[in-house]
C-alpha cells in the first residue's frame, strides 16, 4: 500500500523523522516529491470539478471553496486513495516520520478529503477541531498533499504554519509553504498548531486554475492527561489590519478595499458566531423544559427505590 508513495520518501525516513521533531513553530515535515509520478497524475486528472450547490462553509454560507470528503464514492483513484490511508502500511509510514503511535484513520474523512479553493479564496488562521465528533477520538496529525501545477508565488495561498495567531504584534513568527503539485506537509494537530493561508489571487487569465489537495487527519484513541484541552470546534482568528494600511500615510483605494473585505469577513464570522450561539440557547432551554417535566416522575420513582431508571432518564435528556 506504500508503492504509491515516491521512494525518495521511504530512502529518507530517518531524516524526515528528525526534522519533524525539530520544526518550529511546532511539530511538522515538508515532504517533496511524495506520491509516484504516475499517481500524481492520476489524481489530477480526476480531481472533482466544482460544484456550486456544495460550496458552503461551516455557517452555511457561500464559498468558493469546494469539498468531497467521501472518497470511495469518488471511485477510481479516489477510492483506492481512501483504502491506502487506512492501511497498515501507510500509518504505519506516517507514524514512523511522526513519531505519534497507535493512529486511528477516519473512513468517513470529515472535514478532509478533497479541498479545491478558487480566486479569492482564503483560510483565516485557525486551530482545528480536537476531537472526532463521532468516535470522541482524538486528532493529531494533518497531512496535506498539493496537485498545483503551475504556481507562482504571486498567486498567494502558501500554508502559513504560525506561532500564536492571538499575538498581533508577533505575528511574523511563521514559516510558509507554497502549495505546489506533489509537496506534502504533514504536522501534529495540538493547541497550537495554528495554520491558514493569504487569498488566492490569481491573474484574470489564469482564473480557471485553484488550489487543489487532498487532505487527511488521523486520530488516537488515547492521549497524556497533560495534552487533552476541553473539546472544540475549529478556533479561527479573524486577519489583522492589512500591510497596505500604514500609519502617517493617505490611505490608497486598494488598501481601503482590503479593510472592507476585512471588515466583511469579520461582520460574518460574528453573524455565525451569534447564530450558534443562539441555537446553543435554545437547546439548553428545550433541557430545561424537559427537566422539569421529568422532576415530578423522578420523585415517584426515588419513593419506589428505582434510582437506576432515574439516571437513565437524565442520560436520555
Amino acid at each position: 500500500m506504500t508503492s504509491i508513495v515516491h521512494p525518495k520518501i521511504l530512502q529518507n525516513l530517518p531524516q524526515l523523522a528528525h526534522a519533524f521533531q525539530s520544526a518550529a513553530p511546532f511539530k511538522h515535515v515538508l515532504m517533496t516529491p511524495f506520491f509516484t509520478e504516475d499517481f500524481l497524475q492520476r489524481v489530477i486528472e480526476a480531481f472533482p470539478k466544482p460544484d456550486g450547490a456544495r460550496m458552503v462553509n461551516e455557517f452555511g454560507a457561500a464559498s468558493s471553496k469546494h469539498t468531497v470528503e467521501t472518497l470511495k464514492d469518488l471511485g477510481g483513484v479516489f477510492a483506492q486513495w481512501d483504502m491506502i490511508l487506512q492501511s497498515e502500511n501507510f500509518i504505519r509510514l506516517i507514524e514512523g516520520i511522526s513519531g505519534i503511535p497507535a493512529l486511528v484513520a477516519d473512513p468517513d474523512h470529515i472535514g478532509a478529503g478533497t479541498h479545491n479553493n478558487l480566486h479569492g479564496q482564503s483560510l483565516d488562521l485557525h486551530i482545528d477541531f480536537n476531537r472526532h465528533p463521532k468516535t470522541q477520538y482524538h486528532r493529531r496529525l494533518n497531512l496535506i498533499i498539493y496537485l498545483n501545477d503551475p504556481w507562482d508565488n504571486s498567486w498567494g495561498g502558501a500554508l502559513e504554519l504560525h506561532k500564536d495567531a492571538w499575538n498581533r504584534r508577533e505575528r511574523s513568527q511563521f514559516v510558509a509553504y507554497p502549495p505546489l503539485a506533489n509537496h506534502a506537509v504533514m504536522f501534529e494537530t495540538t493547541e497550537h498548531s495554528w495554520h491558514g493561508f493569504q487569498a488566492v489571487n490569481l491573474p484574470e487569465a489564469l482564473r480557471h486554475h485553484s488550489r487543489k489537495s487532498l487532505t487527511v487527519y488521523y486520530y488516537t484513541r488515547h492521549l497524556d492527561d497533560h495534552l487533552i484541552a476541553n473539546e472544540h470546534s475549529t478556533v479561527y482568528v479573524p486577519g489583522w489590519i492589512p500591510e497596505s494600511v500604514q500609519p502617517g500615510q493617505t490611505l490608497s483605494g486598494e488598501a481601503y478595499n482590503e479593510l472592507v473585505q476585512l471588515m466583511e469577513r469579520r461582520d460574518h464570522f460574528l453573524q455565525g458566531l451569534y447564530t450558534k450561539h443562539h441555537e446553543l440557547m435554545q437547546r439548553h432551554r428545550g433541557l430545561e423544559r424537559m427537566l422539569e417535566i421529568l422532576r415530578p416522575v423522578t420523585s415517584v420513582l426515588k419513593a419506589l427505590g428505582l434510582t437506576k431508571v432515574i439516571k437513565k432518564l437524565f442520560r436520555l435528556a
